[in-house]
């Protein structure tokens, strides 16, 4: 199986370095640059005769938009899985850094450091973010075959969560994701559970894209 994971394109909160989350806000609409990279990411799909099996994509608007831009001409009818919305930031979303430490002093100062989501109000906790990557691979792996060429449109803190869990890591890797940047892997399913040797055969799982901008090359 081909999975790909494809991060939304420039919102206005990225531009001006507001936090985004699970809300969808005004600020974490698309930008006409985010409409651009999605175009263009379509282009290139089209240039290289790229057409997926299945599409999902996250529920919240900038990827709902960026899967239209980008994959509207495969004519496929696209799932919205919840699974793929954003991280929860809480109290902290819509907010600058500066005025997260103007408004909540004593979480900021908790959470700057330690990035423990525990000390930030109505956020989604670290468990449930990772069960959540877990469920995302889970569900790739239960719903599809070796054949099928899988693209998921969703977001920076869930893309982490779930390469962190192919990678089957107990860690979280910080990953500076680019918008519409592609993570293409190569998993045979039919292994992935296999507890022999299997493991160490690196032609059963495949890093083809890490991070990439193809299109805006």
């Amino acid at each position: 199986m081909r999975l790909i994971l494809i991060r939304h394109g420039e919102t206005k909160a990225n531009l001006v370095m507001r936090w985004s989350g699970s809300k969808d806000l005004e600020i974490t609409n698309l930008t006409a640059e985010g409409k651009s990279q999605a175009k263009k990411l379509g282009l290139w799909f089209k240039q290289e005769n790229f057409v997926p099996t299945q599409v999902y994509v996250s529920p919240q608007k900038r990827a709902q938009d960026t899967a239209t831009l980008a994959g509207g001409h495969w004519n496929l009818s696209f799932t919205t899985l919840e699974d793929l919305r954003e991280t929860g930031a809480g109290i902290f979303e819509g907010h600058t850094w500066e005025e997260i430490e103007s408004k909540y002093p004593e979480q900021a100062n908790n959470f700057k450091d330690s990035r423990d989501w525990s000390f930030v109000d109505e956020s989604e906790q670290e468990i449930d973010r990772r069960n959540r990557g877990n469920r995302v691979l889970k569900f790739a792996l239960d719903h599809h075959g070796n054949e099928d060429v899988v693209v998921m449109f969703c977001h920076a803190g869930i893309i982490q969560h779930t390469v962190s869990c192919i990678f089957e890591s107990p860690k979280l890797w910080g990953i500076g994701t680019k918008n519409t940047a592609i993570f293409e892997f190569q998993l045979d399913i039919h292994k992935w559970s296999e507890p022999s040797r299997e493991r160490f055969n690196p032609t059963s799982w495949r890093i083809i894209r890490f991070n990439e901008q193809p299109h805006l090359a």
